[in-house]
């Protein structure tokens, strides 16, 4: 995808400046954020590439650079000590990054451009400068891999490619780091899940460890009140004396028996020779003194015998 950029007006005798578009540079920096590249330590994988790129074109300066958006961060610096980011403005890969093949300079002073830059007009004295753009696979650019040097040079179409090969292994770089860090934000996500889900079960378990503590303790304050009522609303029991028992109630009176009389043996036999009243007086039960009555029924009533005749 080949991000839109507007000319501004040159000068007589330069070169259109090309200005990003703030749509297609929001959608770059966005693509900058995505990968996490800016401010990590140092990697042995782009500081090799870097070396790589000053030993194949035999030049004093290599880069790996990441453009922000006012700034461009070295993420590997061959021969470029000290130097951990430049101005946008004062370096040369915020214009490379707006082309989508590699940007040659053969003579930095005779480029109407790049003559004007602290790196080609101050201490440095950059001459040669040529930059093979950071192309992500949805087509945004990253940065650049840069190769400098301090004396005018050209390079051939193979070298052309070489640099746009050495950024190709950088973005390669860049994706197999960036899908190291989604699987470990993947594993750090999976292990803070595990954890807040063991916390949940601890606290679970906690919750129904004090439901059940509390689940006895009511039981307990129950059954104090039970008793505790128990006490308040029943008498007293009464004291246990041994050897005798305290009966509930009076037991009621037995009942009275009468003897029956045989009516086949004679007064003299079944009597011992007493009389009919004499026998019935005698076999009656014993009772207690009552009101004057005829005591039993079968007592002859007295009879008034006649006076004895005179002889």
């Amino acid at each position: 995808m080949t991000q839109p950029a507007s000319a501004t007006d040159p000068a007589p005798g330069r070169r259109p400046e090309l200005v990003p578009d703030p749509d297609a540079e929001a959608a770059r920096m966005a693509a900058v954020r995505r990968y996490d590249i800016l401010d990590t330590p140092p990697d042995g994988a782009f500081d090799r590439v870097a070396a790589m790129a000053a030993r194949l074109f035999d030049v004093p300066v290599a880069t790996v650079t990441i453009v922000d958006t006012d700034r461009i961060w070295f993420k590997a610096a061959h021969g470029l000590e000290g130097v951990a980011e430049i101005g946008r403005d004062q370096g040369l890969c915020g214009s490379a990054i707006l082309r989508d093949h590699t940007m040659v300079i053969p003579d930095t002073l005779k480029d109407p451009v790049a003559a004007d830059n602290p790196l080609v007009a101050g201490e440095m004295g950059v001459r040669f400068y040529a930059a093979a753009p950071i192309i992500t696979p949805d087509g945004h650019k990253l940065g650049t891999v840069n190769v400098l040097d301090t004396r005018p040079r050209s390079i051939t179409e193979e070298d052309t490619a070489t640099l746009t090969d050495l950024a190709a292994i950088v973005l390669d770089e860049m994706e197999l780091r960036l899908s190291a860090l989604r699987a470990l934000r993947d594993e750090q996500a999976r292990r803070e899940a595990e954890r807040r889900h063991a916390e949940g079960e601890r606290a679970r378990a906690e919750a129904e460890r004090a439901a059940r503590e509390k689940a006895e303790q009511d039981k307990a304050a129950i059954a104090a009140f039970a008793s505790t009522l128990q006490r308040t609303l029943l008498p007293p029991a009464l004291p246990v004396v041994p050897g005798r028992s305290w009966p509930a109630t009076t037991a009621p009176p037995q009942p009275t028996t009468w003897a029956a009389t045989s009516t086949t043996s004679s007064p003299s036999t079944a009597t011992g020779g007493r009389s009919s009243s004499e026998t019935c007086a005698a076999r009656a039960p014993r009772r207690r003194p009552s009101p004057p009555w005829p005591a039993t029924p079968c007592a002859p009533r007295p009879m008034s015998m006649p006076s004895p005749l005179p002889c």
